[in-house]
């Protein structure tokens, strides 16, 4: 089903009616390209067969993805702060999709309701909260199973490309996968710059791999990154002396040999390393620590 606010006449419509526009504070963009949602939604129905999946999706504003994502007919999650699109979702989505549920107000400060689901997350994301809202999804959600995300065309090249903190840090929990280059004419009102289409699919744990389970490993693992890229191009050995995060003489001494157990030479910087050498100091480094 196509949302009734899919065009800019219908969106200006709308806008007119209620007295109200586009809040830059929310970074409210609308989709209005519906080859894009179509790519969205195929993209993931073939993700989504086990029967015990339910979706989620954050920042719904007029519904141009919501309808065809609750079309899949699972219980699905809605996350809206604005007031105007919570009226509209009560009003107008919630008698339709019986499955739907809708969560008001900031969603990082509603996600704690799909920590325990065996979620699929959908959304276009505000860039000033990206990086927080994909945090607290891969580390609280026990059972996530992956999310396609609307995010600045160059936040995606630096987490697919670039070896940086961020990236580090989320190929201990998932695989992201750079899917589609999203033009600014696609949104209304127009956005400065491109968009693109991120999809995280969950890491499985095998023998060769770990797979953080604890708060404790997560604080760890974020932990030994904050150390390890604490200096901007500094030598992973300056980092691990002057870092204020490896003040703890125990956290430095296990980290230390880390380095040396991994083969890792001390005088490289951390964008030299591969993020499989990374996940290897880590494993390295909760083996030391646990002793």
């Amino acid at each position: 089903m196509k949302s009734p606010y899919a065009t800019i006449s219908n969106i200006q419509t709308f806008f007119e009616a209620k007295g109200i526009r586009a809040q830059k504070k929310f970074g409210q963009n609308f989709l209005i390209d519906q080859n894009i949602v179509n790519f969205i939604v195929n993209s993931t129905e073939p993700l989504l067969i086990d029967k015990s999946i339910v979706l989620a999706e954050i920042g719904i504003g007029l519904g141009t993805l919501t309808y065809p994502v609750l079309s899949l007919d699972k219980k699905t999650y809605l996350f809206e702060i604005d007031n105007a699109y919570i009226e509209l979702t009560k009003e107008e989505i919630l008698p339709k999709f019986p499955k739907a549920v809708l969560l008001e107000g900031d969603a990082l400060e509603n996600l704690f309701h799909i920590y325990n689901e065996n979620v699929f997350v959908y959304g276009n994301l505000p860039y000033h909260l990206t990086t927080e809202i994909i945090n607290t999804l891969v580390i609280h959600c026990r059972n996530f199973q992956g999310g396609i995300f609307m995010v600045q065309k160059e936040f995606a090249e630096r987490l697919v490309k670039e070896t940086s903190s961020l990236s580090v840090f989320l190929s201990a929990f998932c695989e992201v996968k750079y899917l589609k280059t999203v033009h600014k004419n696609c949104f209304f009102p127009i956005p400065k710059i491109h968009s693109a289409l991120i999809l995280l699919s969950p890491k499985k744990e095998t023998p060769n791999r770990w797979k953080l389970k604890t708060d404790m490993e997560v604080e760890l693992w974020s932990r030994m990154l904050r150390t390890l890229f604490w200096g901007k191009r500094k030598q992973i050995q300056v980092s691990l002396r002057e870092s204020p995060f490896s003040e703890d003489p125990e956290f430095r001494e296990a980290l230390g040999k880390a380095i040396q157990s991994a083969g890792v030479p001390p005088t490289a910087r951390p964008e030299e390393l591969n993020r499989e050498q990374f996940l290897t100091l880590g494993q390295h480094l909760l083996d030391y620590l646990s002793k």
